[in-house]
Order: structure tokens, then sequence, then C-alpha cells
């Protein structure tokens, strides 16, 4: 788990890497969880004959899972979810049972006491046999905005 970091604006820089964040392996119970809380219950993330009907080799995790792990990296990175003013994702991937989520960021930006951070979320994992995957892949893209005090 994570750690949340005490950064203040004058330590950030352009083009600043922020430290790699890592969540998982998820399990189909956080699947579970996921849909509970969220209240997405789609059958295709839990049910698994239901999922290969559609088509996919099994279950796989709600894009907005692996979502929520980089705003958690984001609110982590900057001192809590107090700070962020925008978040927007891109999905490019399905992430799956026993995947880790390897969250990136890195500084573009700095106006005023406006940090912009362009960011990435990985899937770490073997996938499903059948899909013969590359052992990680670009799950998601995106960008967040996060004030800091001056």
């Amino acid at each position: 788990m994570s750690e949340v970091q005490r950064i203040s604006l004058d330590a950030i820089t352009p083009g600043m890497r922020l430290g790699e964040m890592v969540y998982g392996p998820m399990q189909r119970e956080d699947f579970k969880a996921y849909a509970d809380a969220s209240g997405d219950d789609n059958p295709i993330h839990q049910d698994e004959e239901y999922a290969r009907n559609t088509g996919a080799p099994t279950v796989f995790a709600m894009g907005m899972l692996p979502a929520g792990y980089l705003a958690h990296a984001v609110s982590d990175w900057f001192g809590g979810p107090q700070h962020l003013r925008r978040f927007k994702v891109r999905f490019t991937t399905r992430s799956w049972p026993d995947d880790e989520v390897i969250c990136n960021g890195r500084v573009t930006s700095i106006e005023g006491n406006v940090v912009r951070v362009e960011l990435e979320a990985r899937r770490r994992g073997d996938g499903p046999p059948e899909l013969d995957l590359e052992r990680e892949q670009v799950a998601l893209i995106g960008e967040a905005d996060i004030e800091l005090p001056e």
C-alpha cells in the first residue's frame, strides 16, 4: 500500500517523475467489492459463464477500478484528495484477475499553484492464457490538475 506524501509546491518542477505505486494483485473479490461500492453490477465482471458467453475468456476488472487506483496514487503523491481539481482518464486495455496495477506520473506544467500531471497505469500479469498478452501493458492514460497551497 502507498503512503501519503507531503510534497510542497516549491519542491516540484516540470518534468519531475512521481514515485511508482503498485496496487494488487487484483482478485475477483476486489471486483465484487468494487461492484458493491459503485453499483456497477455488470455480470461480465463477476460471472465467469456470462463473461465467456460474451466472448471474454474470463471476468475482468471494471475500468474504473484501476482508474480508482490511479486516483489514489495522485492523492498520495500530493498530500491527499483535497488537492485534486481535475482527473481524466482513457482506457486502453482490460485488467484481469491477478494483475497488478502500476501507477506512474510526470509533472508537465505548473501554473501558479496548480500542478498538471500526465498519468499512466499499467496492468502487469499473465492475463488469460488464451489471449497470449504481453506481461505488462498500458491500461489507462490520463491527466490531473492538483492545486497545492502556496
